[in-house]
């Protein structure tokens, strides 16, 4: 009995000293650069000789590539949601139109697989002298490039596993090269059901059988295209009728992408203005022009009025029980469902034109509006306004100073658990609510700056956090803790968490016409579905979509507990990663300095406790935790020590 209990005290002892053992890797060359790829966990090492992937799980070096070891980490990028990376290599005047029209150098490319080290696409070797679109086919196994060649312009289709050409097809080229199209018309490229191409550019469409690179559909005076979820119906718009009407009149066709015939047993559909953008709500085509904003039945291709009243200049239309709230420059106004106005006078709801985003939630028979500016409820029918007065979010001055930042200064989550709205603006933090009978107080006031504090909504209270600053405030907006510490100087410690990431994330994914991105096939579609329905936690910061009140994620991994989609490999790998940072969702690990030493915290969200898992010379060399694997990487000279914390 002695010699056994000796048995389980010596294995107990030795996993003990297997979990907390810390791995060392000794490289030819001194680490130059280092970064973790937030989609797998691989720690990718530079040196002078070769560029190594380091795996969180195994510990060690998975692969080594020199022919690589000149990619240059600080032009590194990750493509959301796969094992991807691309490195883009920008000449000194960098100008796509430029590149187009001109003939001149341009951007190029460089995409590597960081299971692997394995370059999948090299622009340059391909033979391109510029790339301007460069679009994953997950399902094909493929990359689907647009650019400069010897040749002329062309579009290429290359296989992931060898990087060979699969196709080219030379395009003319006023596909590429008119520079006011391309600055003032729409570009989008789509898959239908059966994995064609539909490329628009310069108001120029082309359909490409995906096979064969053959161009099977080619029409010019295309303004806008739209595919529906399944990508068995195309919806094309195109405002070349007559040069009188140019401008003024946009007709739009439902067609077959396969055969490209019209689905409408009657005429297209006729609308005034040009388009801005449509969108599919069920049966219904919406419709945003210049002049204002139309509704088709999408089995009929009849439209709900026949004219509406002038709505110029609309931001954003909300479709209630029986209304349309619009929002045309910085004013909301309401439209029936025979398309014409109600109030008398349309609310003022922005200080400045140029707001964005404008979030306008509808709770029947009120809604609520928030801007950056100024947020209010109101009475939908008569437009009264339910405030005394609008609650001033940011004064017209600072407005004006940042209407150029490309994430404006203020962020709005939906908690769908207490229909709460926490909203964070000018260093205040505030909870509306769609029912309040008088606008909500600053919960607290910080000192941020110009920094972005995250927000993740807790089971039984909102954890919003900046740095190394926490605060954990309940449902009902009081403070249960305030948490702060001392930071680790910038560039010593990288949190490269889903977390903080996920909120590029959604951007990218709702950018279709992206750079680099997925192109939106059916496993795409279902992902950026559930990104924008309704049971996620929290609303998008970027310029959000003119219709709709689509809600939008921000705040991290939550919301994809119960995820289950029928996911290509390279997207179930990343979605393995996603599942297992869930088992550390209710801590975070931060860093302290203190008196030449940093101290490595786990700290407890929901309560605010702490415990301390390790110190560390300051000068021991710079290093990176990744919490969702719970390790910590040390870059000292040659040597990388790995730990499990």
């Amino acid at each position: 009995m002695r010699i056994k209990r000796n048995l389980i005290l010596l294995v107990a002892l030795v996993h003990s000293w297997a979990t907390f053992a810390q791995q060392k890797i000794l490289l030819k060359h001194r680490v130059q650069e280092k970064i973790l790829n937030t989609n797998t966990g691989i720690v990718l090492v530079k040196t002078s000789g070769s560029i190594y992937g380091v795996d969180p799980e195994k510990q060690a070096i998975i692969w080594e590539n020199k022919s690589i070891r000149e990619l240059d980490f600080s032009r590194y990028s990750e493509i959301p949601l796969t094992h991807y990376v691309f490195f883009e290599d920008k000449p000194l005047i960098n100008s796509k139109i430029l590149s187009k029209a001109l003939n001149t150098k341009g951007i190029s490319r460089a995409i590597v697989d960081v299971t692997t080290g394995k370059i999948i696409f090299n622009s340059s070797e391909q033979g391109f002298q510029a790339v301007f679109n460069t679009l994953l086919l997950p399902e094909q196994k493929a990359v689907l490039v647009d650019g400069k060649t010897e040749e002329g312009f062309g579009i290429g289709l290359f296989d992931f596993e060898t990087g060979k050409e699969l196709w080219m097809t030379q395009v003319i080229s006023d596909f590429f090269t008119r520079t006011k199209g391309a600055i003032l018309n729409e570009e989008k490229v789509l898959l239908d059901v059966d994995h064609n191409i539909f490329w628009l550019k310069n108001r120029h469409l082309l359909k490409i059988n995906a096979k064969t690179g053959t161009v099977e559909y080619d029409k010019k005076g295309i303004t806008s295209i739209l595919l529906n979820d399944k990508g068995n119906r195309l919806y094309v718009s195109s405002n070349n009728i007559s040069s009188k009407k140019l401008n003024q009149e946009t007709v739009i066709y439902a067609m077959n992408p396969r055969t490209m015939d019209s689905l409408w047993a009657g005429p297209p559909v006729s609308v005034i203005g040009n388009i801005i953008e449509t969108n599919l709500d069920k049966n219904q085509l919406v419709v945003i022009t210049s002049k204002g904003f139309d509704i088709v039945n999408t089995v009929n291709g009849k439209k709900k009025w026949d004219r509406s009243d002038p709505l110029p200049l609309i931001k954003k239309v909300v479709p209630t029980k029986d209304s349309y709230l619009v929002v045309q420059e910085n004013q909301l106004t309401r439209i029936d469902k025979s398309g014409h106005k109600t109030w008398d006078d349309p609310l003022k709801i922005t200080y400045s034109d140029e707001e964005n985003p404008v979030h306008i939630f509808d709770n029947d028979p009120y809604a609520l509006f928030i801007t950056p500016s100024r947020a209010n409820r109101i009475e939908i029918e008569s437009g009264r306004k339910i405030w005394k007065e609008d609650l001033a979010l940011f004064d017209a001055d600072f407005i004006n100073r940042n209407l150029k930042l490309e994430v404006p200064y203020h962020r709005v989550w939906f908690n769908p658990k207490t229909e709460q709205f926490p909203v964070y603006s000018e260093n205040n933090f505030y909870l509306f609510n769609n029912k309040d009978t008088v606008a909500p107080k600053s919960l607290q006031r910080f000192d941020f700056g110009r920094e972005f504090p995250e927000l993740k909504i807790r089971p039984k209270a909102y954890f919003l956090y900046q740095g190394n600053r926490f605060y954990l405030f309940g449902f009902s907006g009081d403070l249960i803790y305030q948490k702060e510490y001392p930071s680790v100087k910038s560039g010593s410690f990288v949190r490269r968490s889903f977390r903080d990431s996920f909120y590029w994330l959604k951007r990218g994914l709702q950018i279709t016409s992206a750079t680099l991105l997925f192109a939106p096939t059916q496993a795409n579609r279902a992902i950026r579905s559930t990104i924008v329905s309704d049971n996620l936690g929290a609303l998008g910061t970027g310029v959000s979509g003119v219709y709709g009140t689509y809600r939008s994620y921000t705040q991290g991994i939550d919301d994809f507990k119960d995820f289950d989609v029928d996911l290509d490999s390279n997207l179930e790998y990343v979605f393995k990663r996603i599942r297992k940072s869930r088992k550390n969702d209710d801590t975070m690990i931060i860093t302290v300095p203190d008196n030449g030493q940093i101290r490595i915290i786990d700290f407890q969200i929901d309560t605010g406790k702490e415990e301390l898992i390790k110190e560390m010379d300051a000068r021991q060399g710079t290093f990176i935790i990744d919490e969702i694997e719970r390790t910590l990487y040390i870059f000292d000279g040659k040597e990388v020590s790995i730990e499990k914390l």
